[in-house]
């Protein structure tokens, strides 16, 4: 297991669409936090009398655009192989091929864990520098939030959970499809498609896909403000939902990989 793990980690370093999609999801991640929280605005409160506004969840709003790097650098990560013809190679060095899908699920797991954490602080800073500049701080109700206070860093640690699962999710889906076009459309349609469902769906079917859908489950993992719009599920409970996503195509791609062909 550990030359497996080196070989592994060995291409995902070498392979240059791996600092792309790293560096496309931190500078996107960043960017898109500070467009949107230099836009917010409040027109106030009073000191303990906030209004409703959760300004730990706007202040992370950018890692939802930025995940999608992530995403494809997962399914990247084995469809690239499938591709090229290397995984023949690959199959040929280590027989074990559940082996090989477990160690690249860690791997990409491990930077996704690290980095996420990473860019999901810096979000979080970037955002409540811009939003105490405009009007969210104590006079208007807002005391300052740190990244160690205990809603604020469950919050982050949430997301750098979340952007693990669906990194996870990720690979399986590209082991299972094999194709890199496929695989990612099927990936985005799992994130995004819920969000423009919602839309059009009638309230008896629509509250369901905003609470099992994977982007409805990781927004539940940020709330930390009693709102009339929030997602109805628990954080932990998103964190479950988003974990079953993983797993179970995961595990699938596990089953699968052992039994087809190269």
């Amino acid at each position: 297991m550990t030359a497996v793990l080196r070989s592994e980690a060995i291409k995902l370093r070498t392979v240059r669409s791996t600092t792309w999609s790293l560096l496309l999801f931190a500078s996107v991640s960043v960017l898109f936090t500070a467009l949107y929280c230099e836009g917010a605005s409040t027109t106030g409160g009073s000191p303990g009398h906030p209004g409703d506004n959760d300004i730990i969840m706007d202040s992370l709003t950018g890692v939802w655009y930025g995940q999608i790097a992530l995403a494809v650098l997962a399914v990247l990560a084995i469809t690239s192989e499938y591709s090229t013809g290397m995984i023949r190679a690959t199959l040929a060095a280590t027989p074990r091929r559940r082996a090989v899908l477990a160690t690249k699920g860690v791997i990409l797991g491990f930077v996704a864990l690290v980095l996420g954490f990473v860019v999901t602080a810096a979000c979080f800073q970037v955002g409540q520098e811009l939003l105490r500049r405009n009007g969210f701080n104590f006079d208007h109700g807002y005391p300052a939030a740190s990244i160690t206070d205990g809603e604020a860093f469950r919050a982050v640690g949430g997301t750098t959970l979340y952007l693990g699962a669906l990194v996870l999710f990720s690979l399986g889906v590209g082991a299972l499809v094999r194709r890199t076009a496929g695989a990612i459309t099927i990936v985005l349609l799992a994130v995004l498609a819920p969000v423009v469902a919602i839309s059009f769906l009638p309230d008896n079917l629509s509250e369901p896909v905003e609470k099992f859908s994977l982007i409805g489950a990781g927004l539940s993992i940020q709330q930390t403000v009693e709102r009339e719009d929030n997602i109805p599920l628990e954080p932990a409970a998103g964190l479950a939902v988003v974990g079953a996503y993983a797993a179970v195509a995961l595990l699938v791609a596990l089953w699968s990989i052992g039994r087809r062909d190269a």
